[in-house]
């Protein structure tokens, strides 16, 4: 099992790329799903800077998607070039 953070340039190339590493739409759920990987659409990723008093909001670039791989097996080598490793994951896998 392992677990992959990617950022894409919106939700549409998320879409598109996760279909063709193998993700379908699932009709009756509305969303994607492959049986060897969960799926965590984050989205856009809002931080704070600065403190309490004088915070500002950043976007951060990018739509983020985290997957747990539950098959080591998978070939998921078309989203190497989304692969992201972030210092503090905005979500991360319990």
């Amino acid at each position: 099992m392992k677990d992959l953070y990617l950022r894409f340039a919106d939700a549409d190339e998320m879409h598109t790329q996760l279909i063709e590493a193998g993700f379908v739409v699932d009709e009756e759920q509305g969303g994607l799903y492959h049986p060897d990987i969960s799926l965590d659409v984050v989205g856009i990723i809002t931080t704070t800077i600065g403190d309490a008093e004088s915070a500002e909001y950043v976007t951060e670039p990018g739509y983020h998607v985290n997957l747990r791989v539950i098959n080591d097996d998978l070939d998921l080598s078309k989203l190497d070039g989304f692969v992201v490793s972030p210092k503090t994951p905005a979500r991360v896998w319990a």
